[in-house]
């Protein structure tokens, strides 16, 4: 929002369904910002309303431009919302939606079960086979970003971290296979880079190739690196995916990096990831992060790996020099050069250890339409990690 309103010159109203943006000179991010998929100044909300009410107000019963409004909502419990038959696009297909804030993966699968709910998602581990077994159920595997490591504090005097070649063993640790294998049935996909293939400008391929796991090689650098005795550090998982990073830390004990696994609530883990390296205070952790987010690969690189960015994990004078020639630049070719240059050093450098490209695996009951695999529908949207847009959503009673 600030890069925005410091290029804005002035917005002209044309007519009631029309606006132009004049900007003080050439603006190229500008529809990337302004989808609301990387910020929210594209959000219409009603301004003499949100004036009235005041921010908390308008946080307590929001009012904006959806298929749907809020009917009510009691914090980390349930929302209830009510289908806006005006809406422009489509008429709403179900009349009412009920949102639960359901924690425990194994409680969602019971409720889907009962037929308490009709969606749930994150069916992972040992939840996905006994989801496959169900023949009243049906999934979607609902790709959206890889699962990455990271190193807060890795570049701080005395991190094990701050050696290249203990972030290379931690790469090299990995049995991103059999990984794979545990927590996702075989579906997932071991990876080479941090950032989503369905992310323009993505290195991919033979680009970004799935490191390899070799152990001997990887105690070699942790002797190599000064730590043959190994090294003790906080493990840091994005909840509730907390089975996962067992195993990822079973991994990295074979060579010595020994981890004790702090499990946040998702609110404090989101809170801590918003304020970047000062979110993880010493200098010995490992944070396993995944970010499906929209805007092509500098959106990334721009919250996590910029020196300014109140989110960062990296700051490199390399990476930083790059930054600045990208954001300079209203050349395509050459942004797209720079930003894959940035991720060329991110991954040789290992500042980032990529693991596998997750299925946010969606499963529906009996009642969701359309029958069969249509329902497959829901999901056909990059970038989104959940079921986009709502008004085609349909379960039989609301026929």
């Amino acid at each position: 929002a600030k890069t925005f309103h410091e290029k804005l010159e002035h917005i002209q109203v044309v007519d009631d369904r029309t606006i132009v943006f004049h900007f003080k000179e050439p603006f190229i991010d500008f529809f990337d910002l302004y989808n609301g998929g990387v910020s929210g100044i594209g959000w219409i909300v009603p301004k003499r309303y949100y004036e009235k009410v005041g921010r908390d107000g308008f946080k307590a019963k929001p009012i904006g431009a959806g298929p749907y409004r809020l009917v009510s909502q009691q914090a980390g419990v349930q929302m209830t919302f009510e289908a806006f038959d005006e809406y422009w696009r489509r008429t709403p297909a179900t009349k009412t939606i009920v949102v639960k804030g359901v924690r425990d993966p194994a409680a969602r699968m019971a409720g889907l079960q009962t037929g308490e709910l009709d969606l749930t998602f994150g069916m992972t581990g040992k939840l996905l086979p006994r989801l496959m077994a169900d023949k009243s159920l049906r999934w979607d595997q609902n790709f959206t970003g890889p699962w990455w490591l990271m190193f807060p504090g890795g570049s701080e005097p005395g991190s094990p971290f701050r050696d290249k070649r203990v972030r290379q063993a931690v790469s090299l640790a990995i049995n991103r296979q059999f990984l794979v294998k545990q927590e996702t049935q075989g579906i997932g996909k071991p990876m080479g880079n941090w950032i989503s293939p369905e992310n323009r400008d993505a290195l991919q391929g033979p680009d970004a190739p799935v490191p390899e796991y070799n152990l001997e090689k990887a105690k070699h650098l942790m002797a190599q690196a000064g730590f043959a005795d190994g090294v003790d550090v906080d493990y840091t998982p994005f909840p509730p995916y907390f089975d996962m990073a067992e195993r990822i830390v079973t991994d990295l004990r074979a060579i010595g990096i020994r981890g004790k696994l702090q499990s946040l609530e998702g609110p404090a883990f989101r809170a801590k990831i918003g304020q970047g390296r000062k979110g993880f205070p010493g200098n010995r952790t490992i944070v396993q992060n995944i970010d499906p987010r929209a805007g092509g690969s500098k959106s990334n690189i721009a919250v996590y790996a910029v020196c300014d960015s109140p989110s960062s994990f990296i700051c490199d004078p390399q990476i930083e020099a790059l930054w600045k020639k990208h954001q300079a630049s209203l050349d395509l070719v050459e942004r797209e050069r720079l930003v894959k240059q940035i991720q060329r050093i991110i991954l040789d450098e290992h500042y980032f250890v990529p693991v596998y490209l997750n299925p946010f695996v969606h499963a529906v009951g009996p009642r969701v339409l359309p029958e069969g695999d249509g329902f497959h529908r829901y999901w056909d949207t990059i970038n989104a990690p959940y079921p986009w847009p709502w008004e085609i959503w349909e379960v039989k009673a609301d026929r």
